[in-house]
């Protein structure tokens, strides 16, 4: 598929898929005689990965890590650790904002019982 395809089809821009390529997350395409990038399944299935992944609060250096380390075994039970860690960072932040959040509804209480 041309790059345009790929782009519709994996939801980011052609200018993204560029970018990645230019920084090496996605191997270069293969391309034909008129110069046209042509791309197959797999570099759809990055480029999703890559999207799911970001939209879950990874940076694209983490994605890009384990996009580039050995296949294999050895890949799962640390990307498996790296989710691990982002849901540990994930309830921390849930409990700060649950904090602020009643920190606020005390506020507006007060207020309210002093007639403001």
């Amino acid at each position: 598929m041309r790059i345009g395809e790929l782009a519709r089809r994996a939801g980011v821009s052609t200018s993204r898929i560029r970018f990645y390529e230019s920084r090496g997350i996605l191997s270069p395409p293969e391309r034909l005689p008129n110069g046209y990038r042509v791309y197959g399944d797999y570099d759809l299935k990055v480029l999703v990965f890559i999207s799911r992944a970001q939209s879950l609060g990874f940076t694209l250096e983490e994605v890009t890590q384990h996009l580039r380390s050995p296949s294999g075994a050895a890949r799962k039970p640390r990307f498996l650790s790296r989710l691990e860690v982002k849901l540990v960072e994930i309830d921390a932040h849930l409990e700060e904002v649950r904090a602020r959040r009643q920190a606020i509804a005390e506020i507006i209480s007060q207020l309210k019982e002093a007639g403001y």
